[in-house]
């Protein structure tokens, strides 16, 4: 289940979570608009915090829940300054070597500070990438499902940068190089049911794993009840099993 910064704070909410469940996340308090800090960022060395997530992850220690962390690279949510010249959000794209340095940057502090504020909270899992195989069958055709370029309604700043999902395999393998050797990696999209989408998420995903950088794949499902529509249970079955 998840946690926001106003219903950890809801003693009826909270006490169903510790009766119920035995993971956690936090809605949006972990996602990189929320950790990323542009005073004093360099590229080599990008500011983060953990501020927002604090009563969340402090109520999962408490209560000894596991946090699932989510997400450290997605198109959404993430600050337009992180990807452009001076961390200025009117500048120009950096090139892909700066992004690079940025990206390993950023990951190697967020779970440094993980450590450092939180060395009893089991971070068990982490979304590496999220939602980044577009939904476009041209794009999963041609493109290695790479959405379209830029910034806003679902445009990616990351394929602005790289000219492809080439950041996706970055991504995990610094996040397996700084992550905990207890916590799974993940990657995470919807839709995932959907033929051409689940094929390319399949693909990217077995090369990740073949490679050792990834332990699986996050489905954030919305399914219909009925058997054979287009988000019903065979297609749900078959992109699982798949």
């Amino acid at each position: 289940n998840i946690l926001n910064g106003g219903t950890v704070r809801n003693s009826a909410i909270t006490a169903m979570i510790i009766k119920n469940y035995n993971s956690l996340e936090c809605e949006n308090e972990t996602k990189p608009d929320a950790t990323l800090v542009r005073n004093g960022s360099t590229n080599t060395d990008i500011k983060v915090t953990l501020n927002g997530a604090a009563a969340i992850i402090d109520f999962c220690i408490k209560n000894k829940i596991p946090l699932r962390g989510h997400a450290l690279v997605w198109h959404s949510q993430t600050p337009q300054w992180f990807f452009k010249d001076n961390f200025q959000n009117g500048g120009n794209w950096v090139n892909s070597s700066t992004m690079d340095q940025r990206l390993e940057s950023y990951i190697k502090n967020l779970f440094a500070l993980y450590q450092s504020q939180y060395p009893s909270l089991n971070l068990y899992a982490y979304d590496v990438c999220n939602e980044v195989v577009s939904d476009d069958a041209n794009r999963t055709a041609n493109n290695g499902g790479a959405r379209l370029p830029g910034y806003g309604n679902g445009a990616s700043p990351w394929v602005q940068v790289y000219g492809s999902n080439a950041f996706v395999e970055k991504a995990f393998t610094f996040a397996r190089k700084y992550a905990p050797k207890t916590c799974k990696l993940f990657y995470n999209d919807y839709n995932e049911y959907w033929d051409h989408k689940r094929d390319c998420i399949y693909n990217m995903c077995k090369n990740l794993y073949q490679k050792g950088i990834l332990d699986g794949v996050g489905m954030q499902s919305h399914i219909n009840s009925d058997v054979n529509g287009f988000s019903g249970l065979q297609a749900f079955k078959t992109a699982m099993q798949k």
